[in-house]
């Protein structure tokens, strides 16, 4: 039997009413954060709110986004599917999947369901994400040159919404506070004898943004230190959120994927599926939960039936992750997949590109080449080797974990077209590629 089949059984279990109540859910995505520049997974940006979350909870040391993109990972995060499933999310502003959300899980259990966004990229306009939320808090001005409402704002909002809620209830926060521009509240911290120009906005980075031109070495590591105090910035922000929950909340803090800073890739991610992209934090903190530091491979669509485990629900309908409890029953995940937009291939090269990640091996496959690498002895990804041969036709199993979803999908009908006011911004933000003949943005 292959894996991917245990898989999916493992998470298929019978149909029953769904018990009312439970313990309350505090759910939270870190947009744009890769793992390896906190310091609570050893990087340099000091974290000491998820420093001391990780005392009380479980640190995932392996986690991956399956999606570089806003939209499309957070729909695999809060349903549990691979992201092909949901289909071309920003043309029809939905997903195609019709079995659950976590927000339509925990509704039908009694509980009261809200969610605070904190960038464009993330309104049920653009995405449809608002599914199974009683307030799904999306509508803020935004300035063309930093597309978010401020992460404290974000939290302030929902505390109040919590603290009106007299049952269970499940919160979703979104902060894009660490999404580019890299403008932190002290830009010297990290880097205080830089001299240069370069001050993390569009303004100066702009050219060098994608796969444009390189940086100089003092610039580069400029650019990672001011990205490095956002997340000091982010994890302040995100104190009082923590502090206020009850101590058998639920408490989940991930992110949707990572940024790249390597490979000729600056300052962006929906072109890479590098690990610097699709590496990201996730903590978990649950009543009975003994703090460890867990290096079992997880993926994004894990997170979900992580959360339905620890809140005791059931889940209606076969999904592509699994529980990552410690000691949850079932097979434990060998493959982590992830893709590039297949929708939007301008400024991807060789593009669109699909990856599988094992304990040993990394391989892209693009539109017309294959390439690998041994992480055991080249975890940077540094120089690519022959594709191994029992991954050679690693894609069956990718297009049959897609095809095992069919029954739980209705296509939608593509309604947008992303442009004008929008496209502008989504190219500044890097989720479009310039239009040909336009510099980069």
């Amino acid at each position: 039997m292959h894996v991917w089949i245990a898989l999916l059984t493992a998470c298929t279990r019978p149909v029953s009413p769904p018990a009312q109540g439970g313990p309350s859910i505090l759910w939270v995505s870190l947009d744009t954060v890769r793992a390896d520049r906190l310091a609570v997974y050893g990087g340099p940006a000091a974290t000491p709110t998820l420093d001391a979350l990780a005392r009380e909870g479980v640190v995932y040391e392996r986690a991956f986004s399956h999606f570089p993109e806003t939209g499309l990972s957070h729909w695999s995060m809060m349903t549990g599917v691979l992201p092909e499933v949901h289909g071309n999310v920003p043309a029809a502003a939905d997903s195609a999947w019709t079995g659950p959300t976590a927000a339509e899980l925990a509704r039908a259990r009694g509980y009261r369901t809200g969610a605070f966004i904190g960038g464009v990229t993330l309104t049920s306009e653009a995405t449809g994400l608002d599914r199974g939320f009683d307030l799904y808090d999306d509508s803020f001005p935004t300035d063309p040159r930093d597309m978010k409402r401020d992460g404290a704002e974000v939290v302030r909002r929902a505390l109040a919404w919590q603290g009106l809620q007299a049952g269970p209830s499940l919160t979703f926060v979104h902060l894009f506070d660490a999404h580019f521009p890299y403008t932190p509240r002290d830009p010297a911290r990290y880097d205080p004898d830089y001299r240069g120009s370069i001050d993390g906005t569009d303004a100066t980075l702009a050219g060098h943004r994608d796969w444009g031109t390189p940086l100089a070495p003092q610039d580069l590591a400029h650019v990672e230190a001011l990205y490095d105090g956002e997340l000091t910035d982010l994890d302040a922000t995100l104190g009082p959120l923590l502090a206020a929950q009850a101590p058998d909340t639920i408490v989940v803090v991930t992110a949707d994927h990572g940024e790249s800073f390597e490979h000729g890739y600056l300052a962006n991610h929906r072109g890479s599926l590098a690990d610097g992209t699709l590496r990201v934090p996730l903590l978990v903190r649950a009543h009975g939960l003994v703090p460890a530091r867990d290096t079992t491979l997880v993926g994004l669509t894990d997170v979900l039936p992580t959360v339905a485990d620890l809140a005791g629900w059931t889940l209606d309908v076969p999904v592509h992750g699994r529980s990552v409890r410690p000691g949850a029953a079932g097979a434990a995940r060998t493959e982590v997949w992830s893709r590039t937009d297949p929708w939007e291939t301008r400024g991807v090269p060789d593009g669109p590109l699909l990856s599988v990640r094992t304990d040993a091996w990394k391989v892209i496959w693009g539109a017309s080449t294959a390439r690998a690498w041994d992480l055991r002895s080249d975890p940077t990804e540094g120089t690519p080797v022959e594709v191994p041969a029992d991954l050679a036709g690693a894609r069956a199993r990718y297009d049959a974990l897609l095809g095992a979803m069919d029954a739980h999908r209705e296509e939608r009908t593509a309604r947008r077209v992303v442009g004008g006011e929008e496209g502008a911004m989504l190219e500044a933000l890097g989720y479009l590629a310039p239009t040909p003949g336009t510099p980069p943005g």
